[in-house]
């Protein structure tokens, strides 16, 4: 679906005179860095797959380059911005719209569980802060805000960590975490080209569609889900003989034994074992 929007804050000319008219300067130390290709922020409005039920989260919205595009979509668009100076070109670039609530406040500090007590269908959307991408993610994910998806753009870097395979480089704490919580997907790649300030490197978008909480463990195995993979990457050289010693008070005879039973080679690294290893792990010290 096509969506018409005037005075296109995603053209950078019209983002310039916007900011330059009103003496805004970016802040580097927000990591504010606009989107200003306008195809760019359609392919996020459609991967969010946003429609007229939904009440969607913006995080860090600036001055409303993407809030423009989520408006006229959504039943309604919270906006969490930090930056103080903002909010008055925000408001005023969305001052046609009537379906926008503006909150002044760090995302990590506002209270969500209030703003969505009503429970209806809630989607995050967002153009993330680099300096502060995974604690964001991981909050989202971490606490019940009754949220069905969450479409980011974030460092490339980040991203491919969270997309990872088994194996890999990239594979690691943030990649499992994510995993437990959600099925991730790549919407697209953006090149730092596509921002005004340029960054120094370039972003993806993923979505993250949150699992059904009958599908993650108890939160006594959840502990020892994390206990797991923290150990197993704490000592990322290592194999799970060693990694895995802490846990058994040092004893590798008992770590052996312990993977032995999921039959696991115990000289494999943490890095090598998916996710359903893990969770076979996990239910064995439960036994």
């Amino acid at each position: 679906m096509k969506i018409e929007v005037e005075s296109k804050l995603s053209e950078l000319k019209n983002l310039r005179a916007n900011l330059g008219g009103n003496s805004f300067h970016t802040k580097k130390g927000l990591g504010q860095n606009f989107l200003v290709n306008e195809s760019i922020a359609l392919e996020i409005i459609d991967g969010a797959n946003i429609d007229k039920d939904d009440i969607v989260l913006e995080i860090g919205p600036g001055v409303g380059s993407l809030t423009r595009y989520l408006l006229p979509r959504a039943k309604q668009v919270v906006a969490v911005e930090l930056d103080k100076n903002a909010i008055p070109l925000l408001k005023n670039n969305t001052k046609e719209f009537d379906n926008l609530n503006i909150i002044n406040d760090d995302i990590l500090k506002v209270d969500l569980h209030k703003i969505f007590e009503t429970n209806e269908k809630i989607k995050v959307v967002a153009n993330l802060p680099y300096y502060i991408t995974s604690p964001i993610i991981m909050y989202l994910l971490e606490n019940d805000f009754g949220m069905e998806s969450i479409t980011v753009m974030v460092q490339k870097e980040v991203g491919m960590r969270i997309l990872a395979d088994p194996g890999t480089k990239s594979y690691g704490v943030l990649t499992l975490a994510v995993k437990y919580y959600a099925e991730a997907s790549l919407v697209t790649n953006v090149g730092k080209e596509n921002f005004f300030p340029i960054p120094k490197v370039d972003s993806v978008v993923i979505k993250l569609i949150l699992k059904n909480k009958s599908e993650l463990l108890s939160k006594e195995d959840e502990l020892k889900f994390f206990q797991l993979i923290k150990s197993g990457f704490g000592m990322r050289r290592k194999n799970m003989l060693n990694s895995f010693a802490g846990i058994f008070g040092g004893d590798k005879e008992a770590v052996k034994e312990f993977l032995d039973k999921g039959n696991i080679d115990g000289k494999r690294r943490a890095e090598t074992l998916s996710i359903e290893e893990y969770f076979k792990l996990t239910k064995l010290r439960s036994e």
